[in-house]
C-alpha cells in the first residue's frame, strides 16, 4: 500500500513538471522524494499510515530541509484507524502530513488545502482584515456578529486580531459577511526554520575515521552539519558568505558505490555539489560526485580551496 502511495506522487510530481529522484533504496532515511521545479524544492516522506512516522525522523528531516531550502512534506494515507480527509493539513511533529489527493491539488491544480486537523476537530485561519474591514463597511457592531455566532464580542475581536476558528463558525461568518475570509493553508511555510543544526559527530555513532574527517573540515574552515538519516552524512558549508553547498558522504561502508550513486541523483535534481571522502579508492559510479582521498584533505588549508579541489576533480574526471 505504501508503494502505492509512491508511485502515485511520482506520477503527480513527474506530470507537474518536477525533477524527481526517489531514495527506496536507502535505508533508514528521513525522506524518500527530492524534487525540484524552479526554485521550488521538496523533500517527501511516504508513509501509508503516518503514524509510523518517528520524532527523530520529523527533526531530521526539518533540519535537512532547512539545509536545503527545501518544503518538507509528509504524504500518507491513514492515521491509526482513520482515513486523512482531502483538503485537510494534519501535523505530525510540527510537520505537515496530507493525504495523495490533497498532493494532487496542490501540485497539479494549484489548490492550496483551506483546513488543518486540530485536538477537537477542523479549524481554519481567517483573513483578520477584510474581516474587520467588511464588518465595518456593512455597519455590523462585534456585539451584533457576536450574537449571530453565539460566541463572545472578545471571540469576534480575537478573530479580527488573526485567531483560527472552526470550520462551522468561520462558514457563519462568510454568510453574514457575504464574502470568502477563509486564507489557504501555506505549506510551503508550514514549518518554522530549524535552529537547531549544529550536532556533535559523537552522537551520529561514527567511527573514528569519520569524525577525523569531520574534525578536518571543521579545521579548514567548513560548516559542517552532520546528517543521520540520509544518503549523505554531512551537508558541508564553504563559510557564511559563500552559497555554495556541497552533499558530503563521509561513512566507511561496504555500500560506498551504492551510496554515492543515490548521492549523485541528488545532487543533480538539487543542482549542488557532491562529494565522497574515503579512505581506498572506490570505482567511479556517478558523474556528479567527486570522490575525495582522506588524505587529500591534509593539504586543503581553507573552505575555498576545498571548493576549488571538486571542481578541478569534477573538470578532470569529466575529460577521461
Amino acid at each position: 500500500m505504501q508503494s502505492g502511495v509512491l508511485n502515485s506522487v511520482l506520477r503527480i510530481l513527474s506530470k507537474a513538471g518536477y525533477v524527481v529522484t526517489d531514495l527506496i533504496e536507502t535505508k533508514p532515511r528521513c525522506f524518500d522524494i527530492v524534487a525540484k521545479k524552479d526554485e521550488n524544492i521538496f523533500l517527501i516522506k511516504i508513509l501509508y499510515n503516518i503514524d509510523s512516522l518517528k520524532g527523530e525522523m520529523a527533526e531530521e528531516m526539518k533540519k535537512v530541509a532547512t539545509l536545503l531550502s527545501a518544503v518538507p512534506i509528509v504524504v500518507g494515507e491513514k492515521f491509526k484507524l482513520d482515513f486523512l480527509e482531502r483538503g485537510v493539513v494534519y501535523n505530525r511533529y510540527g510537520l505537515p502530513v496530507i493525504n495523495t489527493a490533497t498532493f494532487y491539488d496542490f501540485i497539479i491544480e494549484d489548490m492550496p488545502p483551506m483546513v488543518y486537523s486540530a485536538p477537537g476537530g477542523y479549524y481554519v485561519k481567517l483573513d483578520s482584515e477584510k474581516i474587520r474591514k467588511v464588518r465595518e463597511e456593512l455597519g455590523i457592531s462585534l456585539g451584533e456578529m457576536a450574537g449571530y455566532l453565539g460566541v463572545s464580542r472578545r471571540a469576534i475581536k480575537k478573530y479580527e486580531e488573526g485567531i483560527d476558528t472552526s470550520v462551522e463558525n468561520a462558514l457563519k461568518l462568510e454568510d453574514l459577511l457575504g464574502t470568502y475570509i477563509i486564507k489557504a493553508i501555506d505549506l510551503k511555510n508550514f514549518v518554522k526554520e530549524c535552529r537547531d543544526l549544529e550536532e556533535n559527530p559523537e552522537k551520529l555513532q561514527l567511527g573514528k575515521k569519520e569524525e577525523e574527517i569531520i574534525d578536518q573540515l571543521r579545521v579548514i574552515g567548513i560548516k559542517v552539519y552532520p546528517i543521520r538519516h540520509a544518503p549523505f552524512d554531512i551537508v558541508s558549508k564553504p563559510g557564511e558568505k559563500e552559497d555554495e553547498m556541497v552533499l558530503t558522504g563521509v561513512r566507511q561502508v561496504r555500500e560506498i558505490e551504492k551510496r554515492a550513486k543515490i548521492l549523485g541523483k541528488i545532487s543533480e535534481v538539487l543542482s549542488t555539489k557532491a562529494a565522497y571522502i574515503v579512505e581506498k579508492k572506490v570505482s567511479q559510479t556517478s558523474d556528479m560526485v567527486v570522490f575525495l582521498m582522506k588524505e587529500d584533505l591534509d593539504c586543503i588549508v581553507s573552505a575555498k580551496d576545498f571548493i576549488t579541489i571538486i571542481n578541478e576533480k569534477k573538470r578532470t574526471e569529466k575529460n577521461i
